[in-house]
């Protein structure tokens, strides 16, 4: 692979697929952000309904979504199943506005309508970079996957900044109306996107691989060091994220930040991340992906660090630190799971994994509730330990396996499940 500088915008958006279908991803993504704000607020102005409920409709029919998302994404046309997935959802959010407008908007349908985005949410979040490999070559994987990241820090930011002004503005049901036209235009950048090598799951050993449910999937990750190791480090690291789901609006009280400081704290978490996807686009990265991700996650602990002192201004350096880290950790390893595991099954592998990393923050917030009864310093050395420990454990064996980028090309992949 030659070695040719990299533009601030990165290889991968040169490419007119790749570009359309991430810019069509980031709209989608920030519509997103913007309608969970709308459908609180909505669900805050009716007298019998419960935020509660509505968060739990929401995220948890991942855990059986999430699976099913994985087989249909390696037994049917990716490109074809994310549209029709956004258009699906498109036209489920488009009844918020409309009900609204005829005065008939209920709580029960502000619940399904939040159910039926959890059921399907990760198919395109486990679709994307599925269809990544099939949209650039194996030289700008990693690129392609920091742009994933900066796709998903623009759509935070914008996305809830959008929404706060608008439900305060124009209300709620534009906001969701937004959602539903930012469906519409994904469907049409998927569609739009020519000569996509891959997007359809290919036959034979491949196909066979591809159409054996979650057995053959979970195995390859048991017996690839790679895959197994970087899957338990990312979910006890994302535990750790978890904790900080209950300590920061705490520690923002203690900063005196007044009632919008989790917020800046969340932010500057999130600039932190768009700061990190951006800056692997500078050029090609060419240190072990391994040793990379290890070396992040201790960094990512020191940074927690910032949180024990007396200072609003360490503790936001520290998590726009925190930000950049996790940011180019998921990068890196989407990356290597590309190269450590055949097309045929990246459906339903990114389907698993990122189920599971959907699943494992609410076990940190559990651990924040028991670790707060002994103080801050004691939840601060439980979230730096869970993202310290786990990268100096597996060091020695990540790097035995490791690959440096760029790596091979993933085609070659199909031979190593």
């Amino acid at each position: 692979m030659a070695d040719e500088n990299i533009s601030a915008v990165g290889f991968p958006l040169g490419n007119a697929s790749f570009r359309w279908v991430w810019a069509g991803a980031t709209v989608s993504a920030a519509g997103d952000a913007a309608s969970w704000v709308a459908l609180v607020a909505l669900m805050l102005a009716r007298p019998h309904g419960s935020v509660a409920v509505l968060a739990a409709l929401y995220t948890a029919p991942v855990a059986v979504g999430g699976l099913l998302a994985g087989w249909a994404l390696d037994r049917f046309d990716r490109r074809r199943l994310l549209a029709g997935d956004s258009l699906v959802r498109g036209m489920v959010f488009a009844t918020v506005p409309v009900a609204g407008a005829l005065g008939e908007l209920r709580v029960t349908q502000l619940y399904l309508v939040a159910a039926v985005y959890g059921l399907l949410k990760m198919i395109s979040l486990a679709g994307f970079p599925a269809l990544i490999p099939s949209l650039v070559p194996a030289g700008r994987l990693t690129a392609a996957n920091a742009l994933e990241s900066v796709s998903f820090g623009i759509a935070g930011l914008v996305g809830a900044v959008t929404a706060g002004v608008a439900v305060a503005t124009v209300g709620p049901e534009y906001v969701v109306a937004f959602d539903a036209f930012s469906y519409l235009v994904f469907a049409a950048c998927l569609l739009g996107a020519r000569d996509l090598t891959g997007a359809r799951p290919t036959r034979g050993r491949a196909a066979s691989q591809g159409g054996g449910g979650l057995g053959p999937v979970l195995r390859l990750v048991v017996r690839n060091r790679v895959l197994r190791d970087t899957t338990v480090m990312f979910a006890l690291f994302n535990i750790g994220e978890g904790v900080l789901l209950v300590l920061l609006p705490r520690r923002a009280a203690g900063y005196g930040l007044g009632g919008g400081g989790y917020g800046y704290l969340v932010a500057a978490m999130t600039a932190g991340e768009l700061l990190g996807g951006l800056a692997l686009l500078r050029r090609p990265w060419r240190a072990s992906l391994t040793w990379s991700i290890v070396a992040a996650s201790l960094v990512s602990a020191v940074a927690v660090l910032a949180l024990l002192v007396p200072s609003r201004w360490a503790a936001l350096a520290g998590l726009v630190g925190l930000g950049a880290c996790a940011a180019a950790m998921t990068a890196w390893a989407q990356t290597l799971r590309m190269y450590n595991a055949p097309a045929a099954v990246h459906g339903r592998l990114f389907g698993l994994l990122r189920t599971l990393m959907q699943a494992t923050p609410p076990l940190g917030a559990g651990l924040a509730v028991l670790t707060l009864r002994h103080g801050t310093t004691a939840t601060v050395a439980a979230v730096c330990a869970l993202m310290a420990v786990p990268a100096l454990a597996f060091a020695r064996d990540l790097t035995a396996a490791g690959t440096a980028a760029p790596g091979p090309d993933p085609a070659r992949a199909e031979g190593r499940a």
